[in-house]
C-alpha cells in the first residue's frame, strides 16, 4: 500500500507540473511576448505546450487508475476494470479530473492554433479547479470555504509563477538580447506577486491543517510540509538573484549574463518540481491539525 500511495502522489505532482507548464506556456505567449516573436520560438513553444499536455495526461491517466484501486479496494485487474466507469461517473475526483483533462486539452488546441488569450483562460480554470479536490474542497464550513479560497491563491500564483518558467527560459534563450531583457523584466514584477500570493496562501495553510511549529518535525506531513517550505524558500531566493542582479546584466553581457540567468531559470524548474511532488505527497495525509480534531471528536 506504501508503494501505491508514492506513485499515487507522484502521480498527482507530476500531473500539476504538466497542467502548470501548459498554463504558464499560454500565459507568457498571451501576454509577456510580442506578437512578432521568431519561428524558431513559436515552435518550441508549441512542442512545449503539447509535452505538457502529454505530461498532464499520462501522470492523470495513472493518477485516476491508482486512486480507483484505493476508493474500490480493488485486488485485481477485473475489480480496477469494473469500478474505472463508477469512478469517472459518480465521484467528484473522476468528474473532476476528466473534466480539467478536456479544459486543458481544448486550451493546447486552442494555442497550436493561435489563440492564446483563450488557450490561458482555459488553462488557468483546470490549474485552479483541481482546488475542489484538496483539503478545501473536502471540508464544510467556514474553515473549509477559507481553505478553498487560499487553496485556489496557491495554485493559480503557483501555476502563474513555476509553469512559466519553461516558457520563460525558451523565451530567453531565444530571442534578441534586447528583447530577452525585456521579457525578463516583465515577468519579474509577475513573479513577485504570485510569491506574495504563494506565502499568504501557504500561512492560512499551515494555521488550519499544521496548527503548531511542533507538528513540522514530529509526523510525515509536517517534514514533507517542512520540505517544501524550504524549496519555496530556495525559489524565492533564486528568484531575488534573477530580479535583482542576473536579469539587469542581459543588456551588458550578452553570452555570460544570458548563460548564468539560463541556468538559475533552470535550477528553479527542478526545485520547483519537487515542491508540486512534495504538494502530491501531502494531498495523501491528514494535516496534523484534522488529525488532531478527529482524535477530540471521537474522544468526546
Amino acid at each position: 500500500m506504501l508503494v501505491l500511495e508514492g506513485l499515487r502522489a507522484i502521480a498527482r505532482g507530476l500531473h500539476m507540473a504538466g497542467s502548470f507548464s501548459l498554463f504558464g506556456t499560454c500565459g507568457i505567449a498571451a501576454v509577456l511576448l510580442p506578437r512578432d516573436i521568431p519561428p524558431v520560438l513559436a515552435r518550441s513553444l508549441k512542442r512545449l505546450a503539447w509535452g505538457s499536455f502529454a505530461l498532464l495526461a499520462a501522470a492523470g491517466g495513472l493518477w485516476f487508475v491508482l486512486e480507483t484501486v484505493d476508493m474500490a479496494g480493488a485486488e485485481d485487474f477485473s475489480d480496477v476494470w469494473g469500478a474505472l466507469s463508477l469512478v469517472a461517473g459518480q465521484t467528484r475526483f473522476g468528474e473532476l479530473l476528466i473534466g480539467r483533462s478536456f479544459c486543458l486539452l481544448l486550451a493546447a488546441l486552442s494555442f497550436h492554433f493561435g489563440y492564446k488569450r483563450i488557450a490561458a483562460v482555459l488553462a488557468g480554470a483546470a490549474v485552479v479547479a483541481e482546488a475542489w479536490l484538496g483539503h478545501g474542497g473536502a471540508m464544510t464550513g467556514a474553515v473549509g470555504n477559507l481553505l478553498l479560497v487560499s487553496s485556489i491563491c496557491h495554485l493559480a500564483s503557483g501555476g502563474a509563477w513555476l509553469g512559466s518558467l519553461p516558457a520563460l527560459r525558451a523565451g530567453i534563450s531565444t530571442l534578441p538580447i534586447a528583447q530577452a531583457a525585456e521579457l525578463a523584466r516583465r515577468f519579474s514584477p509577475i513573479g513577485m506577486v504570485c510569491v506574495v500570493g504563494l506565502i499568504l496562501s501557504a500561512t492560512v495553510q499551515y494555521v488550519f491543517l499544521i496548527g503548531r511549529p511542533a507538528a513540522l518535525f514530529n509526523n510525515s506531513y509536517g517534514l514533507t510540509a517542512s520540505f517544501k517550505i524550504l524549496c519555496l524558500l530556495s525559489l524565492a531566493a533564486l528568484a531575488s538573484v534573477n530580479r535583482s542582479r542576473l536579469a539587469p546584466r542581459l543588456g551588458l553581457a550578452e553570452d555570460t549574463a544570458r548563460h548564468a540567468l539560463l541556468r538559475s531559470i533552470g535550477a528553479e524548474i527542478f526545485v520547483g518540481l519537487l515542491v508540486l511532488l512534495a504538494a502530491g505527497f501531502l494531498i495523501q495525509q491528514t494535516p496534523p491539525a484534522m488529525a488532531l480534531m478527529l482524535k477530540q471528536q471521537g474522544g468526546s
